[in-house]
């Protein structure tokens, strides 16, 4: 049997994130494949890579309907890829993006290719992700039109044990809270942070090599240029963010619109290949994926699936929490990294999301995972570090790790 082939990040483009809304949203006219074909033109020109010498294209997105449906095969073929390349879609809830590009590096250790470009898109303007509370008519919700929990069909058998309500993420967020004891104070302050680092990041150009910027329209539809992301707000203040209604739970409850995720639109891919491969094409790697690993919990906490999927990936790398030297946790809520430090025993925030995370930049569900991956190994790079981790939590109850090295290439 052939060793297994290392797997080496070459790149990571994506489009700038941009708040969701029909009548308010930046790529509100957008059709999320159309900017999978965006970010797949971009990383095979500015690296050189024929489209035909690619592997496989691995794509996915939460809802694969309508211009969603069969992203792996629809956007390479929309993007001009000989037909001789193969496109793969893949749907893990909010981790989707980032077993994309698992299944692309598996290929690799594999020996069944050499490059792959993996991630994902999403356009939560066409497919919104409607808000649910305690009170809600979740029939009634079903049968609304054009929302994500509308697309689907779920099974009535699911609920006999399990309340549907309590599956939605809002609430699963609320209850996560409640149960591990954060503080809404501690979420609000992660939440300022957030925007903050994000702001401070875009001011200082970090975002700058990994965004494509893109054609948009303004508030009064005329056509702009949008080279950033939309969602960071340099006006924030804790105070602000303490007035905040908490909308999943309006009495009692600690999470607010600050420290949600902000519903976006967007793509994100990786550029995956054999380290051999990229030392032949003169590529210097941005790093290794040294482990990975997908691990479920309570879908009632969905948020905690993080610290199961962080365990499994720091025993298969031989590593403790300790040694990782910069980390990225996707905010689909405040309280998930909160909830992630407090079962790790990390006490310091200084080396997590370091330039804001998905309560600023926003959470295109379906690219999200491509884009945690992708930013650490830049980010990790940028300043020398040799281990980071990635993890990223997704509906009912599913999370996914990442550990990337970064060595002398």
């Amino acid at each position: 049997m052939a060793e297994m082939k290392e797997a080496v990040i070459v790149d990571m483009v994506r489009t700038p994130f941009c708040r969701s809304g029909k009548e308010k949203g930046s790529f509100r006219d957008f059709r999320s494949d159309d900017m999978g074909v965006e970010v797949l033109k971009a990383v095979t020109e500015r690296n050189g890579v024929d489209p035909g010498d690619v592997e496989d294209v691995i794509l996915g997105a939460v809802e694969q309907l309508g211009e969603q449906a069969h992203p792996g095969r629809n956007c390479l073929v929309l993007a001009g890829f000989p037909y001789e390349v193969a496109g793969f879609s893949v749907e893990r809830a909010c981790v989707t993006a980032m077993s994309s590009v698992h299944v692309a590096a598996m290929g690799v250790q594999s020996g069944m290719g050499d490059i792959y470009i993996a991630g994902g898109i999403d356009s939560m303007t066409h497919l919104s992700l409607p808000v649910v509370t305690p009170d809600t008519d979740f029939d009634a919700l079903l049968k609304e039109p054009g929302t994500m929990l509308s697309a689907m069909n779920p099974n009535p058998r699911m609920y006999g044990t399990l309340d549907p309500l309590e599956l939605v993420g809002g609430l699963t967020a609320e209850k996560l809270a409640a149960d591990y004891d954060i503080p809404r104070e501690d979420m609000d302050r992660w939440g300022l942070m957030s925007h903050q680092r994000a702001v401070a990041a875009q001011q200082a150009g970090r975002f700058k090599r990994e965004i494509l910027p893109c054609e948009g329209l303004a508030l009064d539809g005329t056509a702009v240029t949008v080279e950033e992301d939309v969602g960071p707000r340099a006006n924030s203040t804790y105070e602000k963010i303490a007035s905040l209604p908490t909308p999943f739970m309006p009495e009692g409850g600690r999470i607010n619109a600050a420290t949600s995720s902000g519903t976006a639109d967007g793509a994100a891919v990786c550029l995956i290949m054999s380290k051999e491969k990229a030392k032949e094409m003169g590529k210097k790697p941005i790093a290794t994926i040294r482990a990975m690993a997908v691990a479920g919990c309570d879908p009632r906490i969905m948020g905690y699936s993080v610290v199961p999927a962080t365990r499994k990936a720091l025993e298969r790398a031989n590593l403790t929490v300790d040694q990782i030297e910069l980390v990225e946790i996707n905010e689909a809520f405040a309280v998930v990294p909160l909830v992630w430090m407090k079962e790790f025993g990390v006490e310091s925030n200084e080396h997590i999301n370091v330039n804001g995370g998905a309560c600023a930049l926003g959470h295109p569900v379906g690219a999200s995972g491509a884009r945690i991956v992708g930013h650490l190994a830049l980010e990790m790079e940028r300043r020398g570090l040799r281990w980071g981790l990635a993890t990223i939590c997704g509906g009912y109850g599913q999370g996914g790790a990442t550990i990337l090295e970064r060595e002398d290439y």
